[in-house]
This record gives C-alpha cells, structure tokens and sequence, in this order.
C-alpha cells in the first residue's frame, strides 16, 4: 500500500514556524501540488501529510489515525471532499481550497493523464483526440460538478456556497492564486513561493484551441462547478468560516 506522501526537506534551521495549522482540501487539477509544496516546505515533513489519491484504502488510513497522530500534522491534504475531512475533530486550522474554470479544469485533466504515462487512464487517453475525451468526459456523470462535489459532496453550487462560507476560511481560484498566496502568507506568516510541481508536459489543446461547440459540451456538464467558478472568481478570494 501506497503510503500518504510528504516533502523531503525540513525547513532551514532558525527559519520561522507557520503561526496556523492548516487543512488544504485539494481538488485535482487547481495547482494543489505546487500549493502543498510551498507550505510543506515551512512546515516539514514530519508535520505535513498529503494522501495522494482518494482511495478507500486512503480514506481508512485517515479516519484511523489516532488523534494523537493526527495532531501531530500541522498540514493535512489530500484529494478528499471536505465533508469527509470533517468527519474528524482537526483541530483550530485554517482551512484552504482553490477551484478552477471548469473548461480549463477539464483540459487540464486530458493534457497531464495524456502526457504522463504512469497515469492509471493512460493508455486509454493517450490514444484519444480532445473530441473523443470530451465525449468520453459528458458521458462520465460522476466527475461533473466535480469541485461543488469537493467542497460540499454534492454538485450543487448553493449547497458549496453555503459550505464555503461556513467551513473554508480561504476559497481562492487558480486564474487568481497570487490573491490566495498572499492571504495565507500572512495568516501563516511566512513566505509561500509557487513552484511549477506537477505540471504537464503537455502544454495544449486550452480552451482557445477548442471548437465552441466542445467548450458548450464541458460547460453543460458543469453548470453548477461554472457558477461557483463565477462566485469566487467576482471577488478573486471568499473568505468564510465567519
């Protein structure tokens, strides 16, 4: 079994501890991985945990965590919806999340499982134009709506609202990280720098290549992930958990 990865680097000696712990709940595809590296970095890896893929085995390890264990993780993520994180007491933490445009989302998706090939969709993908995924991508009910589905566990916009201003103290977008990136440093108090981690190799097809009928299609398929995508993007950062 596959276990929860962290970073390799413990932060400098005399170099500041973040004043906050914090849950980052990682939706795929939002630039997570380059987010939890700039925070791991700070926090070290004997106090940062990321479970990498949502498996039932993952989701088992987390729930049998000790609270003991559990505490001693300053930083929690993982590909988790965030009503599950919750099924856990974890303690005052500033809890994080970013979205994406949801046809971007989707691309982005196509390019890293086409251009990766230890990806478990691969070879399927691989073999795929962009029309061909995307006609794959409406069939596949279960993965639209997908970040509504992250922050509250159903594809409904009003229901992750309401969960985003009750639960989520940073709810940024990736169009406009640097406004979350400066957030949470100062609540953290240290410097967070976004690397390029996890990027694909692949830089194209983006939503500008596409036919608009292709980009109709994705958007049908998200009409809720879209109005949550224009609810955070108005104001470029919500900040709940009031």
């Amino acid at each position: 079994m596959m276990p929860p990865t962290d970073v390799e680097s413990e932060p400098a000696r005399n170099s500041p501890t973040p004043r906050a712990d914090v849950l980052f709940v990682h939706i795929p595809k939002t630039a997570g991985i380059s987010l939890y590296a700039a925070m791991a970095k700070w926090f070290g890896p004997g106090h940062s945990l990321r479970y990498p893929r949502s498996t039932e085995a993952f989701k088992q390890q987390f729930l049998g965590l000790s609270n003991e264990e559990l505490h001693q993780y300053r930083l929690i993520s993982g590909h988790f919806n965030l009503p599950f994180w919750l099924r856990r007491d974890l303690g005052a933490r500033v809890v994080v999340a970013l979205i994406r445009e949801p046809v971007e989302r989707a691309l982005s998706t196509y390019r890293f499982t086409k251009g990766w090939s230890g990806h478990p969709r691969h070879a399927v993908v691989s073999k795929m134009g962009v029309a061909e995924y995307i006609d794959h991508y409406v069939a596949e009910i279960g993965r639209h709506n997908g970040q509504c589905q992250f922050l509250c566990g159903s594809g409904d916009f009003l229901a992750a609202k309401a969960m985003a201003q009750k639960q989520i103290d940073l709810l940024g977008c990736v169009e406009q990280i640097a406004l979350l990136t400066k957030a949470l440093s100062e609540r953290l108090g240290v410097p967070l720098h976004l690397g390029m981690e996890n990027r694909s190799a692949v830089e194209h097809p983006t939503r500008s290549d596409l036919d608009p009928v292709l980009i109709a299609n994705i958007e049908s398929c998200n009409v809720e992930d879209c109005k949550l995508w224009a609810y955070v993007s108005e104001s470029g950062l919500v900040r709940g958990h009031n």
